[in-house]
Formats: C-alpha cells, sequence, structure tokens
C-alpha cells in the first residue's frame, strides 16, 4: 500500500493541522462523535501494534515475567480508545489513557477498557510527575502523523516508562519523510535515553498508507 491519500474528508482535514493544540482539541471535539465510524474500517495499525506490545513484553528481560494483568500500559494519544480493546482482550487491565480532547476521552471512558484517562496533557511539554516513569508500556499510534506533533514528543513518551520499560509508536510514512523523526530517534539512543530495539518500516496502517513502527527501551 503506497497511496497515502485517502477518501474521507474528517481524516484528510485531520493531516492538515499545523500541531498547535488548541487547533487539535478544536478539530476531534466536533469529530469525536463519528471518529470510530471514520477510521475503523481497514484500520490494520490498531490489531497491529497491539500484537507488538504482546510479542515485545513476551520477549523483554525485564517485563517477560509479569502477568499481562498487571503490567501498566499507557495509550499516548488515546482518542476514543480503539485500541484499548485489543489490548485488553490480550489480558491488559491496568491501561491508562491521555488525550488533548475531552470529547474523544469521553468516548474512551464508555468502552470500559481504560484504568484511568487523563485530559489535556501535551506532549510538546514535560510530564506530569505522576506520569514520569510511572509505566512498563508505552504505546502511541495515529499520534506521530502529519499536522499532530513534532518527532521531539518522542522524549515525553519514553519518559513516561520506567528502566526496562517498553515503547510502541507507528510513524506514518509522510510524516517519517518530511520530518527530523530519525535525527530525534538516534539522537535519544545517543543520549542514552532509550535503545531502539525494532524498527519495523512500511508496514500495513490503513487503507490510505502505512507507517513505520518503532520499539524502544528505557535505560
Amino acid at each position: 500500500m503506497t497511496n497515502d491519500t485517502t477518501p474521507h474528508i474528517n481524516i484528510h482535514d485531520a493531516l492538515l493541522l499545523d500541531s498547535d493544540p488548541e487547533s487539535i482539541v478544536r478539530y476531534y471535539q466536533s469529530w469525536a462523535a463519528t471518529y470510530d465510524s471514520d477510521v475503523t474500517a481497514n484500520y490494520f495499525g490498531v490489531q497491529l501494534i497491539a500484537d507488538l506490545v504482546q510479542q515485545h513484553v513476551q520477549s523483554s528481560s525485564t517485563l517477560s515475567d509479569i502477568a499481562a494483568s498487571a503490567l501498566t500500559i499507557m495509550d499516548v494519544g488515546c482518542g476514543t480508545g480503539l485500541l484499548g480493546k485489543p489490548l485488553h482482550a490480550m489480558g491488559y487491565r491496568h491501561i491508562d489513557g491521555v488525550d488533548l480532547s475531552a470529547e474523544m476521552l469521553a468516548k474512551a471512558g464508555e468502552s470500559g477498557f481504560f484504568r484511568r484517562l487523563f485530559e489535556g496533557v501535551d506532549i510538546h511539554q514535560p510530564l506530569p510527575a505522576e506520569l514520569a516513569g510511572a509505566y512498563d508500556v508505552a504505546v502511541c499510534l495515529g499520534v506521530f502523523t502529519p499536522g499532530h506533533v513534532l518527532p521531539e514528543a518522542l522524549y515525553q513518551l519514553v519518559g513516561m516508562t520506567r528502566p526496562g520499560g517498553l515503547t510502541v509508536i507507528s510513524t506514518r510514512v509522510p510524516y517519517y519523510d518530511t520530518t527530523d523523526y530519525q535525527q530525534v530517534s538516534d539522537r535519544i539512543e545517543a543520549e542514552g535515553v532509550a535503545v531502539l530495539r525494532k524498527r519495523y518500516m512500511n508496514a500495513p496502517y490503513r487503507d490510505d498508507g502505512d507507517a513505520h513502527y518503532w520499539v524502544y527501551e528505557r535505560l
């Protein structure tokens, strides 16, 4: 899949946002009611990234001995909570979420898959103390995409995990190609913040284009 155009106007317009939190909040406030029906068809990334979490937790020297029901997971940019369903089906029970949009979080809360939800966390800014180093896994799907966050937000995601914890994220291909994400990823490793354990390039995301998937371990 190499076509990165999309027939759906809401998805298309979301990719034209300017990474400003206020603009993003306004946009998703109006989209929350129809978001799930708009994006779920052929949204391969939801199950794929959940499978990557499972795979790398099970192979982790730090996390593999912890029962799934005891692991703590933070879904960053959780939106309406689509990722909660496959994670919950895998046995994970301590799933938290953050999102800028109160309307999207309300939908996530209705799903019943989340333990706690945090509104208004801007991952361009220093983390609230209660979220720093608090999780075994941070997962982020559909956020590193045109118009949403800057690559430097990767520091905040990794910062949510404890030493030995995992950060599993997706980057849309056009986002990767037009930003300095790779340089930020390289810098995180060079600074001894985290190590990149695995990178999956040009893997399925949606029917409107592919994504790269990244697995980091906090040092």
